[in-house]
């Protein structure tokens, strides 16, 4: 940014970063012109930026100019969501194991992996995933349900390119059905043996901040049983969540 010294930034990345702080600073919306005297950065180039970040939702376009888009309060909640997952899932994991036994997973996502925050281990030996393991999002009932309600096509788009033609229809149409029940399965796609069963963890947007699964053997695993109990479980860490909001 145009610092106290009054230099122009020069590489890309600090000429965003100034923008961004400048409409941060702001506390509501600024026009382009501001924003071309406040960072030093020449007025087409801060238009040309602009463009590129309203585009990718990090921006917004208001009355009064651009204001701070949704895609960066995504992110902050991204930031601080293990943390607040921890702390407020606790009773909800307690309660779903006493009435399943199963293996648990909280997690959120991170690329196109799902990443456990928190796991419990149930019947399954060995547990299929821990705390701090990744599994992948196109495959688990973790992933689906999470990139049901996912607003960005360029992540689903990158997620699904290795996916054939009939496979990726076959996807959609699964994402398509998870967007009504908010209930996912894994039937043993990822781990042979293994069926998963997950629900998405919600803002009140919408927005997927991370999900809840139950996983166990196949030969007894009745994802019609274990659905309505998740996504009870996933509710009750949304409400939770909420309240340490509020």
């Amino acid at each position: 940014m145009r610092s106290s010294q009054g230099r122009e930034p020069v590489c890309v990345l600090d000429r965003i970063i100034a923008i961004l702080e400048v409409v941060r600073e702001s506390h509501g919306s600024t026009t382009i012109t501001q924003l071309a005297l406040a960072t030093g950065i020449p007025k087409s180039t801060v238009s040309r930026l602009i463009g590129d970040l309203v585009r990718q939702r990090y921006l917004t376009r208001s009355e009064g100019g651009v204001a701070i888009g949704l895609r960066l309060f995504e992110l902050g909640a991204r930031a601080s969501t293990p943390r607040r997952l921890s702390a407020a899932a606790l009773p909800v994991l307690a309660e779903l194991f006493n009435a399943t036994g199963e293996h648990l997973n909280v997690a959120v996502q991170e690329g196109h992996d799902m990443l456990s925050v928190i796991s419990v281990r149930g019947r399954l030996r060995p547990a299929p995933s821990r705390a701090g393991v990744r599994v992948p999002s196109v495959t688990t009932a973790l992933g689906k349900a999470v990139l049901a309600f996912v607003d960005d096509e360029s992540v689903l788009r990158d997620i699904m390119e290795e996916l054939d033609p009939q496979a990726r229809h076959s996807f959609e149409r699964e994402l398509a059905s998870v967007r009504t029940s908010a209930v996912a399965i894994d039937r043993c796609e990822t781990f042979p043996g293994v069926i998963g069963v997950a629900s998405p963890i919600l803002s009140s947007d919408r927005f997927p901040i991370a999900a809840i699964s139950v996983a166990g053997p196949a030969a007894d695993m009745d994802p019609n049983r274990i659905g309505p109990l998740v996504r009870h479980a996933a509710l009750a860490l949304t409400q939770r969540l909420t309240l340490q909001v509020a």
